[in-house]
């Protein structure tokens, strides 16, 4: 272990010359301040603080010191600029570092910043934080992955590809601790040795000690320092000296870094051959640090600071002495999100694809607790086979006697792909002896009671447990597999193992990908809803005001009951004729103006949006297309194209040329304002003419104009008046398809109208609806007149798989039925205009209101600082303190700084009352914060 370069209390103090140290880097730095010595293993370090407060490590170099290594060092902070490590400070003439004279002969200086924060030996490290270590060493790994120095090959006894060198010293060590570090040792020659070469290399930072890394005060990492083990070697090599490391102090030193390794995976993913060596790097790396500080320590037995990790490393090393390195490897890759063991695969593809012909292991038998059954013990694994009293358990499938202990018998069996894997019986006594060899229906004893546990495993742990914690749930789940693929009984198969929110969150990082985001700081876990209400875990409800997809509310009975009763009567396509799909177009049809008669059935309003680009390309035979700024229309390829909200914003790469991006008519943040300008919607709807002046002026005419019909992701924008049928008659004149979005803000929701764009007095001519049709269920459509339409017929079939299937038109049959009888949208309006005034009134009292609009309920409020600033922080902080409060609200607009409210169209009047008290509260939180 090299050692750290910052100071702690623990580490011992050097006594050096530290007026000779200021003397040089004043001279040779132009730095002067307070120079205090540090420990060190063979350089001298000092630090050095400024009267200013600015501190820096100056490292006296041992003589002898390597300049190419030391060069290598540099290289590699200067590569690394930006991250979270120590900066190299050239000399006053421009040179990374000096050669001095000292009594000892000539040493080299170099100087560097001081990196500000503890040791990690001096904190008590929480899962976060063990996460966020994991993440930074990824992020140095990362940068230094196209790294390359002519040192970076040297010989380093601290790599870990040394260790059969360093096994050498371990008859250095106490009698207790040989057998361990050698059994280590004679592990990596087997397992590791084999498999190096295979593994991607780079230069690693190579040393993440408890020393070495430090934290800030707010609990994350400040950094990591010390780069003086830098070496090429496998790239896992460095995550495992952190593991090695991070496992001090832990009764369960495994388990406790298994959030340092999902960390680091969520930075630099994992290769699954890595993670079948991790387990025994950090080991090795235990056992080598064991054997190099008795060896220096040996050497030079007044420098206890060699000993400084000795007693931590040697209790790691022993508490992980009883851990099986195969359950290791499957817990890692479980951690990470892969199936914990895989070869459970091939097993149960051997039972699935039915290769493998099973006998009946009882003649008759009742089935007891379902493996993957959460109990308050654990979580069950394997499966009660009971009977009515003892009766012959027979082999079910050819087999080998493994071991008879006690009444639990195991057979080991093979696949086809002669993949290994293993049956065990417990409660069962009979004749057998190991290495017996076994046919299927041959008799395996009889059970010595009313009650046989049978495991099917595909792998064979020393102890296979009936009951596991959750936490461990998927691991052993892929250890002992569900019976049922032997058993075969219908109904008889696993459980699914519930989780708490925690771990939800943790599966939910290795399995779904992190552009993928969650609402919130702290997620809920949300498992019911009814009306406009949620339900999270604890039965606590939140009041949803920003939910616009569960249009009628949360699980309506109505909707829930016609859902119910067409799946199980059919589900099918539009291939055939059906009473359901042909009816609820009808129902749209008539809720449409003329001439919008025609209609396509998909399943997302994202597949919706693409249809009508389409529609409005065969059409018009052009590809140009109009949008507004900030629009969103879909997350599908051709409508990320369309979105400036995606395309303009994090992580995008700027809109195609055919896409084209006029003006958004923001009457408050605009350049045309409400109260100060006239004419708002003519005059903001002139850049449409001008974008289809441009393209006339290039022998081009537009496909098609897409508009929301209120825009919602840029920040519930309410059109002024005129603009959709002045923009509208642009594009027309210009030969164009004008298409209105309206899967945000359909069917009611603007309470005065059905539709968004009647508000505009306008009438598109294709309208693509979605996200409340179906009321959660998954179903949108585009709505077109009969021209356009007929443009489409091309002679290549439009055909869509669940595009109109029944069950989904018997639930948007539902919902309209709903609105329709519950007055929903009436109600939208009446609840819209009481949340409007009274968000009115707030505005009178809160400054950071600065406007408030809307139709019905869909409603924004915007929070700006002065000057119409947009207060982006403190939007942030209101819907945490909402939510604190109860109920759940979103953020949106191009700054974020807008309040979105569409809540489903149950809200009530006790809803909207309950809410303008929980907002004035939260900005009253929130405003203090600012003064």
């Amino acid at each position: 272990m090299t050692p750290t370069a910052n100071d702690h209390d623990a580490a011992p103090t050097l006594a050096e010359d530290s007026a000779r140290v200021a003397e040089v880097v004043r001279r040779q730095y132009g730095l002067d301040g307070r120079v205090r010595a540090l420990p060190g293993e063979r350089d001298r370090n000092f630090r050095l603080v400024t009267e200013q407060g600015d501190g820096y490590v100056i490292k006296v170099h041992a003589p002898g010191a390597d300049p190419a290594e030391l060069d290598l060092q540099d290289a590699a902070l200067l590569h690394l600029a930006g991250h979270p490590v120590p900066r190299l400070i050239p000399s006053l003439d421009g040179r990374r570092s000096v050669t001095v004279t000292w009594d000892d002969g000539p040493r080299i200086v170099r100087v560097l910043t001081w990196l500000a924060g503890r040791p990690w030996a001096d904190v008590e490290p929480t899962e976060a934080l063990l996460h966020d270590l994991g993440r930074q060493v990824a992020a140095i790994d990362a940068a230094l992955s196209d790294f390359t120095h002519p040192a970076m090959g040297r010989d380093l006894v601290w790599n870990l590809t040394s260790a059969p060198r360093v096994a050498k010293l371990a008859a250095l060590l106490d009698d207790d601790l040989m057998p361990l570090v050698t059994e280590v040792f004679d592990r990596y020659a087997e397992h590791v040795v084999p498999r190096l070469a295979a593994l991607p290399h780079q230069v690693v930072h190579n040393d993440a000690n408890e020393l070495n890394i430090l934290v800030d005060d707010d609990g994350g990492i400040a950094g990591l320092i010390d780069f003086g083990d830098l070496v090429w070697t496998p790239r896992v090599c460095g995550l495992g000296v952190a593991l090695a490391y991070a496992m001090q102090g832990h009764a369960d030193p495994l388990r406790a870094v298994l959030p340092l390794v999902r960390g680091y995976d969520e930075v630099a993913p994992l290769r699954t051959d890595e993670l079948a060596v991790l387990f025994d790097l950090a080991r090795t790396r235990l056992a080598m640090s064991l054997c190099m500080s008795a060896h220096q320590h040996a050497n030079d037995p007044g420098n206890d600071y060699l000993l400084v990790s000795r007693n931590g490393v040697a209790d790691v090393l022993r508490k992980l002495a009883g851990t099986s390195p195969d359950l290791a490897h499957f817990a890692l890759r479980d951690a990470v999100g892969f199936a914990a063991n895989p070869a459970a695969r091939a097993v149960r593809r051997h039972f699935t694809s039915g290769e493998a012909r099973p006998v009946s292991v009882l003649d008759e038998v009742h089935l007891g607790g379902r493996h993957g059954e959460r109990t308050r013990e654990g979580v069950r694994l394997g499966r009660d086979l009971r009977t009515d009293a003892s009766v012959t358990v027979r082999c079910p499938l050819p087999a080998v006697v493994h071991a008879v202990r006690g009444d639990t018998v195991t057979l080991a069996h093979r696949t086809d792909d002669d993949v290994p894997f293993w049956t065990l019986y417990r409660g069962v006594t009979g004749p057998l002896r190991p290495g017996g060899v076994l046919a299927p229906g041959d008799p395996l004893g009889a059970t010595n009671g009313k009650n046989l546990r049978l495991h099917l495993l595909t792998h064979l742990p020393d102890r296979v447990p009936d009951l596991v914690e959750a936490a461990e749930a998927d691991l052993w789940t892929s250890v002992s597999i569900d019976p049922n693929l032997l058993l075969g009984h219908r109904g008889g198969g696993a459980a699914r193992t519930g989780r708490d929110a925690a771990a939800l969150a943790v599966r939910r990082r290795t399995n779904f990908s992190r552009a993928l985001g969650l609402s919130y700081s702290e997620p809920l876990h949300i498992v019911r809803g009814e009306g406009a209400y949620l339900y999270d875990e604890a039965d606590r409800p939140w009041l949803d005001m920003v939910n616009n997809v569960c249009h009628v509310g949360h699980c309506h009975p109505r909707v829930v009951e016609a859902v119910s009763r067409q799946v199980a009567l059919l589900n099918t396509n539009t291939r055939y004729l059906h009473e359901s799909v042909v009816a609820y177009a009808h129902r749209l049809v008539e809720l449409l103006p003329d001439p919008l008669r025609v209609c396509f059935f998909v399943n997302s309003g994202s597949e919706a949006n693409d249809l009508a680009l389409r529609l409005a390309s065969a059409h018009t035979g052009a590809r140009d297309v109009l949008v507004l700024d900030h629009a969103y229309h879909g997350h599908l390829s051709s409508q990320v194209a369309l979105s400036p909200y995606k395309f303009d914003g994090p992580g995008g790469q700027g809109g195609p040329t055919t896409t084209h991006v006029c003006e958004l008519p923001d009457p408050y943040r605009g350049r045309l304002r409400a109260g100060r300008d006239d004419d708002l919607g003519p005059r903001y709807a002139a850049p449409v003419a001008s974008h289809l002046a441009t393209l006339k002026s290039r022998g081009l005419r537009p496909a098609a104009f897409f508009a929301e019909s209120l825009q919602s992701c840029g920040g519930q924008i309410v059109y002024p008046d005129g603009y959709l049928r002045a923009a509208f008659e642009h594009v027309r004149q210009a030969g164009g398809v004008c298409v209105a979005d309206e899967i945000q803000v359909g069917l009611g929701r603007v309470g005065r109208h059905f539709w968004g764009f009647e508000t505009q007095d306008a009438v598109p001519d294709i309208v693509t609806l979605g996200k409340p049709l179906g009321n959660g269920h998954p179903l949108a459509a585009v709505v077109t007149t009969p021209e356009i339409a007929r443009s489409f017929e091309t002679g290549m079939e439009y055909f869509n798989t669940f595009g109109g299937n029944p069950v989904s038109a018997e639930a948007g049959l539902a919902v309209l039925d709903v609105i329709q009888d519950e007055r929903l949208q009436a109600n939208a309006r009446a609840r819209g205009d009481q949340l409007l005034a009274g968000l009115r009134r707030l505005r009178e009292r809160h400054p950071l209101i600065g406007d408030v609009r809307g139709e019905g309920l869909f409603i924004g409020i915007e929070l700006s600082l002065p000057g119409r600033a947009p207060a982006t922080a403190q939007a942030a902080a209101v819907k945490e303190a909402v939510k604190a409060r109860g109920v759940l609200i979103s953020t949106d607009g191009p700054d974020a700084n807008v309040l979105k409210i569409k809540p489903p169209l149950v809200l009530t009047e006790a809803d909207c009352d309950l809410f303008l008290d929980v907002l004035a509260d939260a900005m009253i939180q929130v405003e203090a914060h600012i003064q």
